[in-house]
């Protein structure tokens, strides 16, 4: 049995109110709800907030609210699992029986129901015993990545620096739209990204990771293409 946790605070430091920022007509938080909803994977889809608003709109699109979440869960230094561990007790106290839970980021107008269908039959697969989400292929030449600290260079990776881009190994970042895991797994880690993970591989132009103003406008640039 799954659920699916969303988790939407009402502060964001890089984009104010992003969370329900209009996209496409709608608050942004309602694409996400919507293909949680229209997926027919999930017992229930919550949305875990710290904010009235938020919960209200929430309520309104079909979502149930996980509604207040503590403050100290709802800075900026809180991480994911940090809430979806807190909502585990929480629902398991209102006697709530699930086995699965899907973490849906809020701001993931792109998501689709195939993605999640796809990235939940690897979750079944016994060989994989962590968590799973949907990731982009990154270039090899990344590894040769660098920094300037004190005016000093440093390699990302140093023991890259005299291999060749051929022989360089494929390498992946999270996409930013869900994490799939059991509840003991969650209830166990601290982190999605462990050696026994997997992921869904999604092409870049599939995906928006929304993090500041341009990303938000480039992805409103993108739908209205689409």
């Amino acid at each position: 049995m799954n659920i699916a946790i969303i988790p939407a605070r009402k502060n964001s430091k890089r984009i104010k109110n992003k969370n329900i920022k209009i996209f496409n007509g709608k608050p942004i938080i309602y694409w996400s709800i919507k293909t949680a909803l229209n997926s027919k994977l999930f017992k229930e889809v919550f949305v875990s907030t710290d904010s009235k608003k938020i919960a209200q709109l929430a309520n309104k699109y079909g979502a149930k609210t996980l509604y207040p979440r503590p403050s100290n869960l709802s800075d900026d230094y809180s991480t994911i699992t940090d809430v979806i561990k807190f909502e585990i007790k929480n629902l398991e106290y209102q006697k709530i029986k699930f086995n699965n839970i899907c973490c849906i980021f809020p701001a993931a107008p792109f998501l689709k129901a195939k993605y999640l269908f796809k990235s939940f039959k690897l979750l079944k697969k016994k060989k994989f015993k962590g968590f799973v989400f949907a990731a982009n292929e990154l270039p090899k030449s990344n590894l040769r990545s660098f920094y300037f600290k004190k005016d000093k260079l440093n390699l990302i990776k140093s023991n890259f620096k005299n291999t060749r881009t051929q022989d360089l190994p494929k390498n992946y970042i999270d996409a930013g739209q869900f994490y799939w895991g059991s509840k003991k797994k969650w209830k166990q880690k601290n982190n999605v990204f462990i050696q026994d993970s997997n992921i869904l591989l999604l092409s870049r132009s599939e995906v928006f990771d929304i993090d500041n103003l341009n990303d938000l406008k480039a992805a409103r640039h993108h739908a209205k293409k689409k």
